[in-house]
């Protein structure tokens, strides 16, 4: 696991500036800053169990640009699952960036029970990370349809249940 990883702080929430360059109408900024503040505080309270409730799960063999390959090739050989995972050197969930996440948002459809522990807390870190901005929301999804819980422990069901409850108090 990189040492940047394991240290790295969440980036402060986008000042009204930065919102105000990203596009966000100065009306929206004048109107909900102060709440959008408010709810990006509490998703920072949650992000900070990520960690201890998602743990250290064994890397899947459905990485993220395996699952790509199963979008768009639909059958892979063994030679070419190699070839994909060879692309995804995370050994750690906390090792995936955000790019990543944003970049593979079709991750969830086309993976297991396995790559849904090891990516999940992932997804959740960066999702969190730009909370209650709107952003790429499959892992939104993926907590909501449930379809592959088989691994998810009782204490990680409980934290995405907490999760949901934190976006649903907090949408528009």
């Amino acid at each position: 696991m990189s040492e940047q990883s394991v240290t790295s702080a969440p980036r402060p929430f986008p000042s009204r500036e930065e919102l105000r360059q990203r596009g966000t109408r100065k009306e929206a900024i004048a109107e909900l800053y102060d709440v959008w503040l408010a709810a990006h505080a509490e998703a920072m309270k949650l992000a900070e169990r990520l960690r201890t409730v998602f743990g250290d799960p064994p890397r899947p063999k459905i990485t993220l640009h395996v699952a790509r390959g199963y979008d768009d090739e639909w059958n892979l050989s063994e030679e070419r699952i190699q070839e994909l995972t060879a692309l995804d050197p995370e050994q750690h969930w906390t090792e995936v960036s955000a790019e990543s996440t944003q970049r593979f948002q079709e991750y969830f459809t086309f993976s297991d029970a396995e790559g849904w522990r090891f990516y999940l807390p992932a997804f959740l870190r960066h999702y969190l990370a730009e909370f209650p901005l709107p952003g790429w929301d499959a892992v939104y999804r993926a907590c909501v349809e449930r379809k592959h819980f088989d691994l998810i422990t009782p204490e990680q069901v409980a934290f995405i249940d907490e999760f949901l409850s934190l976006c649903h108090a907090w949408e528009e």
